[in-house]
């Protein structure tokens, strides 16, 4: 997975928020990047992008806490 733009936004959001579902997060990129997520090709391709983003970002946050950081 590259680290694109929207991949970048969703990893902060996942970060900065305590939980967001996937849906709140699909409402939200259809907001600011005008994503077209009634189409479901769409709505499955992110769906997958939000699953692996979130997967990264709690492997992270286990590495963080096993460090002590």
């Amino acid at each position: 997975m590259r680290e694109t733009r929207i991949v970048k936004y969703i990893k902060g959001l996942i970060r900065n928020h305590k939980y967001l579902t996937t849906e709140d997060i699909m409402l939200l990129l259809e907001k600011y990047y005008k994503l077209p997520i009634k189409e479901p090709s769409v709505y499955y391709k992110y769906r997958t992008v939000i699953r692996q983003c979130r997967q990264a970002v709690y492997k992270e946050r286990r590495r963080n806490k096993k460090d002590g950081v």
